[in-house]
């Protein structure tokens, strides 16, 4: 089987995908494998591949069929243990909780600050006594969003658990296993980071030592995410591989012979393993490293792509849910490609330098299409930018971070320095950084195909090829950038439209693109209100419409422009968001309505507008516009109303063959207004007014306009009780069918010029 493991890995990872997802593309290529070992690989690596294949998809089905939930919603207290670390972030404290052999995530919100500093003692593995409510965890409630519930699903976590009551008092510590009491060390390492060093030192090293990143500040994150430079963050296979090196040096140089020192290592790897979290790169690279001196040890050569393939084989096995990690499909694309490139391409480039800009270049391209599938996009920066960064981190901030660890412990005075030099090391970086960030080199191309996301990797595999003989380059590199370049303009060639109504929770967000991307408009942003807090309260990263939902939906569509961003008016759940949008995807024009004087939340978008050149237009009644054959008619404000809601913007559009009427929050004072001055509007879709508030949406208003359609944008469980019962009941009296964020998330209508059809995300 020398060499032949990868087909097995490669046929488990396409049928789990059939079986999973249905897919009909990963049948194909599944049965397309198989054809391909039939003619060219030996009897054995064909049966191998079929039983590995068949046995893992059974191995998914039991899985599935035992990861079911045993508590019930009504349960209100809970005994259990605590397995995970907890980690406080301003006045939220997290942890997963054990219950009946069961894991739920668990959220307190803290109330006090001396409360905060009591509860900062509970360590993973006190088995404590809660009270709380269970929650179902959310799904993804708009198009391409993040799967939470899924997420969890994939860890076996059913449930969120919304703490009330938790005593610190009532907490014990049990006897402890082995591996629970590496896993207490691992915690107790973490908060002797924290407690002795100052950040950003203090977070950098808790991620590279111990796997940890809650410890670093969110913007810091961000600007690693950015560049293509998170994974420096995260334990990978080099960080694993450098600390093998220089232990098994180490143990060298005391006088340990080299039997004794791989004997050492391979006892050693699993505890550091369970020390460094555990996530998928690093059992990778432990599982890799085991096996590299196992073969040491019983002087039996073991190719690199055995290896790296049986290390996905054991993993898979181990936990099928793997393969739906992006941590590890991310870390084994990369890390295959390496290894295949390692004999063939990389031995072309002879300079230190240019060994280096290859390392790079591969690791670029070979995760090019998952940056792209997960998150719509890569930095043109991200290359040179690892090109100083991988060197840097593997090198120097790794090795530092260690020895700062040794010194304090063993000589806690003398590492003063170098805890200063590690700080100095770090602020460079993001000084650096901050200054990239100013260059506009985001590549935004949306979500590709699946059919488009496999094309790449084929070109890429042909690509690899073509380097290895010397042949070919320039076509298959022509091949990669034309699919990159399909993908880019497939919006401008799309005859189809859509309209999509965006769950921003509590407030308004419509988005509109016409057939052939001939426009992109965005109706109302949402917002997300934020009270006052104290210094103790705040957290590293608070949820931002913004940036947590509007700024991903738009890039998977491949959006980085809108041409018109109109702000029905001033409130903060219509507009609250605007400022954010400013900073991360051009903006056209914003559209304001006509009134006696601009409040405070538009005032602010003016001035930001202006910051950004972005020109500002005043709308008013009998203004309109046309794009793409279609017609934007404003049939209000008229600049005169004496409330603010009723000074909402409304507009007026034919799109996919039907009337459509967005009113932003407008009130039966403006209902009343707008059907004297135009006796004739009709409707087939209209968008409820404030919410589904009974103070909009009249009989009268209804009745005039017969639409078919009705959609209200209301946040799940709102305090305000939006929608109102009185309003749902009438426009159900009246046969329309109601689409509400509340309940079916997103709303999406996609259009041709004659007809279209409404989806909505949740089922």
């Amino acid at each position: 089987m020398k060499g032949y493991y990868i087909y097995c890995a490669f046929s488990m990872m396409l049928a789990l995908y059939v079986y999973d997802n249905h897919s009909a593309v990963s049948l194909f290529l599944l049965i397309v494998l198989f054809m391909f070992q039939w003619l060219q690989c030996p009897r054995k690596v064909v049966i191998a591949s079929a039983l590995l294949s068949v046995f893992c998809v059974y191995l998914l089905a039991e899985t599935n069929k035992h990861n079911k939930t045993v508590l019930l919603a009504e349960s209100s207290t809970f005994t259990g243990e605590i397995s995970s670390v907890p980690h406080s972030d301003g006045d939220k404290l997290t942890f997963k909780f054990t219950v009946q052999n069961e894991e739920v995530m668990a959220f307190y919100k803290l109330k006090t600050l001396e409360e905060k500093q009591q509860l900062e003692k509970l360590t993973i593995h006190q088995v404590c006594q809660l009270a709380g409510q269970l929650t179902s965890p959310s799904p993804a409630r708009n198009l391409h969003a993040f799967d939470y519930q899924q997420y969890l699903y994939h860890q076996s976590i059913h449930w969120q658990l919304n703490v009330k009551r938790l005593d610190l008092v009532k907490c014990q510590l049990p006897t402890l296993t082995p591996l629970t009491y590496l896993t207490f060390i691992r915690q107790k390492g973490i908060n002797y980071i924290q407690q002795n060093m100052s950040d950003p030192g203090a977070g950098f090293m808790q991620a590279l030592i111990y796997g940890e990143r809650t410890g670093i500040e969110e913007e810091s994150i961000k600007r690693y995410q950015q560049f293509g430079l998170i994974h420096l963050l995260a334990i990978s296979g080099l960080h694993v591989g450098l600390l093998t090196a220089m232990c098994f040096y180490l143990l060298i140089r005391i006088g340990i012979t080299r039997e004794r020192a791989t004997t050492l290592l391979l006892l050693l790897l699993p505890v550091y393993m369970v020390l460094a979290g555990g996530s998928a790169s690093v059992v990778r690279a432990v599982f890799m490293s085991m096996l590299m001196l196992i073969s040491i040890k019983i002087q039996r050569k073991i190719l690199l792509v055995d290896s790296i393939s049986l290390a996905f084989i054991a993993m898979l096995l181990f936990k099928p849910y793997y393969l739906f990690d992006v941590g590890f499909q991310l870390s084994f694309a990369v890390s295959f490609a390496l290894i295949l490139s390692s004999q063939t391409i990389l031995p072309r480039f002879h300079s230190s330098f240019s060994q280096l800009m290859a390392v790079s270049a591969i690791a670029q391209v070979s995760s090019l299409p998952l940056l792209l599938y997960y998150f719509y996009g890569v930095s043109l920066l991200s290359l040179p930018l690892n090109m100083v960064f991988v060197p840097l981190f593997s090198l120097v901030v790794l090795p530092l971070c260690l020895l700062i660890l040794f010194v304090r412990i063993l000589l806690p005075g003398v590492s003063a320095l170098l805890e200063q030099i590690l700080h100095v090391l770090l602020l460079f970086c993001e000084k650096l950084l901050g200054f990239f960030e100013w260059i506009p080199a985001d590549f935004v191309t949306g979500k590709p195909h699946i059919v488009l996301f496999l094309g790449m990797y084929l070109c890429i595999y042909a690509l690899f090829v073509a380097v290895e003989d010397g042949k070919f380059f320039v076509r298959y590199m022509f091949l990669l950038v034309a699919l990159l370049a399909a993908q880019c303009m497939y919006p401008y060639l799309n005859p189809k439209g859509t309209v999509t109504m965006v769950d921003v929770g509590q407030g308004d967000c419509f988005i509109i693109e016409l057939p052939y991307r001939k426009g992109v408009y965005m109706i109302d942003t949402g917002g997300t209100v934020s009270f006052p807090k104290e210094p103790w309260q705040k957290r590293r990263s608070s949820f931002d419409v913004g940036e947590d939902v509007l700024v991903p939906f738009l890039h998977s569509k491949g959006m980085t422009k809108i041409d018109k961003m109109i702000i029905t008016h001033g409130d903060y759940d219509h507009a609250g968001a605007a400022q954010h949008l400013f900073s991360q995807v051009a903006v056209g024009e914003l559209v304001l309505g006509k009134k006696a004087e601009l409040n405070d939340v538009e005032n602010g978008l003016v001035i930001a507008a202006q910051k950004q050149s972005v020109p500002v237009q005043i709308v008013q009644q009998g203004d309109s516009w046309q794009e793409g054959g279609v017609l934007f008619q404003v049939i209000s404000p008229t600049g005169f109303e004496e409330t603010n809601n009723n000074g909402s913007i409304v507009i007026d559009a034919k799109l996919g063959n039907l009337r459509w009427l967005f009113t932003g929050d407008l009130e039966k004072e403006g209902e009343q207004r707008i059907l004297k001055d135009f006796p004739n509007l009709k409707a087939d879709v209209l968008k409820v007014g404030h919410h589904g508030s009974k103070t909009s949406t009249s009989e009268e208003f209804v009745q005039h306009l017969n639409p078919k359609v009705a959609l209200v944008s209301a946040g799940e469980k709102n305090r305000y009780g939006h929608p109102h019962q009185e309003i749902l009941e009438l426009l159900k009296s009246y046969g329309i069918y109601i689409y509400r964020t509340d309940e079916d998330g997103g709303v999406m209508y996609e259009f041709t010029k004659k007809s279209g059809t409404f989806s909505q995300q949740l089922p």
